[in-house]
Order: C-alpha cells, then sequence, then structure tokens
C-alpha cells in the first residue's frame, strides 16, 4: 500500500478519489462510488472530501511507459458487466467476478440494499452506467 496522495492519473475533479484508489490498490471508480452514496448520509462524504482535497500531498509524476504486460493486468483488475452471469445489466455478475465471490450473494446485498431503503435500487442503476460491458 502507498502513502495517501492526489493523483494526477484518472482524476476528475482534485484527484483525491484516483489517489485513494491507487494508495489502496482498488478502482477509483468504487472510491467515487462511496462518496456519492455518503451524500445521502448528511453528506458527510462530501465534507471529508474537501478535508482530504485540503490535507493530502501531491503524489509524485512518474513518466508513463505503457508496457503490454501492464495494459493486460489493468484490463483484467477493471469491473465490467457479465455477459455470462447476468439477470439484468450484469452488474452483479461484474462484481463476482471482480471480487471473486459467488454471484448469488452480491444479488442478495443489492436486494437487501433496496428492501432497507432503496439505495441498492440506486447503486444497480448507478454501477450500470458507469461500468463497461464485458467485450
Amino acid at each position: 500500500m502507498k502513502n495517501l496522495h492526489i493523483s494526477d492519473k484518472g482524476k476528475i475533479l482534485t484527484g483525491v478519489c484516483a489517489g485513494i484508489g491507487e494508495s489502496f490498490g482498488i478502482n477509483a471508480n468504487m472510491v467515487r462510488g462511496a462518496f456519492l452514496i455518503s451524500l445521502f448520509f448528511g453528506f458527510s462524504g462530501f465534507i471529508i472530501y474537501l478535508f482530504l482535497a485540503v490535507i493530502l500531498p501531491k503524489g509524485e509524476k512518474q513518466p508513463e511507459v505503457i508496457d503490454e504486460e501492464d495494459q493486460e493486468e489493468k484490463e483484467k483488475t477493471k469491473i465490467v458487466r457479465s455477459w455470462d452471469k447476468r439477470m439484468l445489466a450484469g452488474v452483479c455478475g461484474g462484481f463476482a467476478n471482480y471480487l471473486g465471490w459467488d454471484v448469488s450473494f452480491i444479488r442478495i446485498v443489492f436486494v437487501a440494499m433496496t428492501m432497507a431503503g432503496g439505495i441498492g435500487l440506486f447503486l444497480y442503476l448507478f454501477f450500470w452506467f458507469i461500468f463497461p460491458n464485458e467485450e
């Protein structure tokens, strides 16, 4: 794990989410989704995001060398909607492939979140539009 920092690679606003993703080795879109979800719970994520944007150091710029093996590894670690495990849009299947979990467990989690306030449906639709299709 790297130290927390703000990243210039893959940034959308300030690079906080991209830096957190690089530091923990996860997809920056997952971090962005977590911050978006937190907006429904008293805007706590917005406050944390602003705080991190102020205190985190900028990451070091490194020359970008395009390596075929690195590119293939990035493609493998990217979350995509699955066509072989899909029921509706393939979001749960994509999460199952990415995490190495059973797709039924992921579906149960989404249904439980939908029953517990509707956030599961919102997240499913959000991920439907953010994750690309499997090739």
